[in-house]
């Protein structure tokens, strides 16, 4: 029987596309996907673009200040408590998953209000604020990793799925992406990516690359809106074989073009990479709780999947010389992507769905 099945958080791609990736697989078996979250975020741009109705919610971004702030926060939750469960009252919501993000709390704590059924997906180790939150009063807990249970309060019962990712990932063709991208194939590629909303470090990373003249090969750029002009400004002309982008919507281009990624660790990525089987230099995000992300990279670095540069320890010379003899050595980024892709899982959103199916669907 077909349910009216609500997403909700954000903020980051680390949410937003394992979120989608798992309402692609609750769509394939005839449910209804809503999605509920910060029209000013990530979410409010990519959810409606892949035709799925969005409801903005009022966002209320936990504080770091003192007890008026904390009060205002309070009040914010409230309303935007208040909010949500008109909102899936009106839309007779069967189900709601929050993916975290802040702005997955107000949906999921209306939920328990009102009686739906309800569960949570925690992306990384470290639980984030609006998850620890939500599983006290989850009736089911999605896990990445197998050790987050312990870290998580409430009764919950708890499922290790891994992240989901979205097939896509995988239908780019190389030569077709080439071609889009205006670059050669045959010549090694390294792919930049910040994620979502791009990061500093990994541009300087990239900046840095483009700039060396005895490169020998192509790059191409996902700077993240926030950086693209400032970046594009410093670097024009831009070097021959250096491509620069502010957003990538088609990341299974990126990828099918790429020998070697250079990126952040968050889980969402991560799967993505293993998925695609692609060879990797991990810099770990120091903005994070319990440094999780260095973590997760030491893992794929384990298994011979990637090299990691720790950001606090980056020397840029060293780390520009190493990219370059990667990319030189074309039998061992073949042996790093095999490792990767022996990592990689594709059925995980599916899994979701027919754990959500056995649960609350049957």
């Amino acid at each position: 029987m077909s349910k009216t099945v609500v997403l909700a958080g954000g903020g980051t791609g680390g949410h937003v596309y394992p979120a989608l990736a798992m309402g692609d697989a609750l769509i394939e078996q005839g449910h209804q996907i809503k999605y509920m979250g910060d029209a000013g975020r990530l979410e409010g741009r990519v959810v409606p673009e892949r035709g799925i109705d969005f409801i903005p919610i009022p966002a209320v971004q936990y504080p770091r200040g003192g007890i008026l702030s904390k009060f205002k926060f309070a009040w914010g939750l409230f309303r935007a408590i208040l909010f949500s469960r008109r909102a899936l009252k009106k839309m007779n919501a069967d189900f709601v998953l929050g993916v975290g993000g802040y702005i997955s709390a107000p949906p999921v704590l209306a939920a328990w209000t009102l009686g739906i059924p309800r569960a949570v997906h925690e992306a990384n180790v470290t639980p984030g604020l609006a998850n620890r939150l939500c599983a006290r009063v989850a009736d089911l807990v999605l896990l990445t990793y197998a050790q987050t249970e312990e870290r998580l309060p409430g009764n919950a019962p708890c499922e290790t799925v891994g992240c989901p990712v979205n097939p896509r990932v995988l239908t780019g063709v190389r030569d077709e992406a080439a071609q889009r991208y205006g670059i050669d194939a045959s010549v090694p590629t390294m792919l930049v990516v910040g994620g979502s909303l791009g990061a500093a470090t990994i541009n300087e990373i990239a900046m840095a690359c483009a700039r060396n003249e005895e490169r020998g090969y192509q790059i191409i750029h996902v700077t993240g809106p926030k950086y693209h002009a400032d970046i594009e400004k410093q670097l024009l002309p831009l070097p021959a074989g250096v491509v620069l982008v502010d957003y990538e919507n088609r990341m299974q281009d990126a990828y099918a073009a790429a020998d070697l990624v250079v990126c952040r660790a968050g889980s969402s990525t991560l799967a993505e990479l293993t998925a695609a089987g692609k060879a990797s230099v991990l810099v770990p995000s120091p903005n994070v709780t319990d440094n999780h992300q260095e973590g997760n990279a030491r893992g794929l670095e384990d298994v011979g999947a990637a090299v990691v540069v720790i950001e606090k320890d980056l020397d840029m010379a060293d780390t520009v010389a190493q990219i370059g003899v990667l990319l030189g050595d074309s039998e061992r980024l073949k042996t790093m992507a095999e490792n990767a892709r022996q990592e990689g899982h594709l059925d995980t959103a599916e899994r979701v769905s027919q754990i959500l199916s056995g649960h609350f669907f049957g």
